[in-house]
Order: structure tokens, then sequence, then C-alpha cells
């Protein structure tokens, strides 16, 4: 199992329904670390799910700072099955934060 998150934006094409336009695609990650991400957020990341990008970069950027500065904790957290690890955990969450960066007016997308 894993999650799969995306930046969605709706773009008004004057149709009957707005347009949906996947603007950021981050990928899958193993739920494997969602130990990790859940400490460092303060929540699960499936909390984000349909959130506002930019009003989600405060609490993505203390979580990726939190995770860089603690690596030994977090360390410890990998998954004894191998699938996952730190070092994806972080790149993942970077990922995700970097596309909110880029495309704050857009809304998170998280399946699983």
């Amino acid at each position: 199992m894993s999650y799969d998150v995306s930046l969605y934006l709706s773009v008004d094409t004057g149709g009957p329904e707005p347009l949906e336009v996947c603007v950021a695609d981050i990928g899958n990650y193993t739920v494997n670390v969602a130990r990790m991400w859940t400490d460092a957020l303060g929540h699960s990341l499936g909390d984000l799910k349909e959130e506002n990008a930019g009003d989600s970069l405060p609490v993505l950027t203390a979580a990726v700072d939190t995770l860089l500065a603690h690596p030994e904790r977090y360390r410890a957290m990998e998954p004894s099955n191998g699938w996952g690890d730190y070092e994806g955990a972080v790149s993942y969450l970077r990922s995700l934060r970097d596309a909110c960066l880029v495309h704050p007016k857009a809304t998170i997308r998280i399946s699983h």
C-alpha cells in the first residue's frame, strides 16, 4: 500500500463544470514510513487531502525541517521489512513541499 499524491487546479473553461488539471504528480511512496511523516507533521499525511497547497506550506516546511534536524530519530522508525526508508520519506515530503511552493493555488489530492 502507498500514498499517491498530486496537485490539481480547477480551471473555468466556460463549460458546465471546471476542468481539473494535474499540475504536479508527486508520485507514490509506501505507507510504511507513515509513522515518520505523522510524527514530523503532527498529523497524518492523509489529513492534507483536499487542502490548499499554499495553506499547507507552513506545516510541510516545518515537517521537512524536523525530519532533517533529527535523522537518527527518524531512521529508528524505518520499517523492518525494508520497504521505505528515512531518505525516501524526506525526499517525498520535500517534493510535495516544493510542488506546493510552485503551485500555491492548487489542491492536494491523496489516495492510498
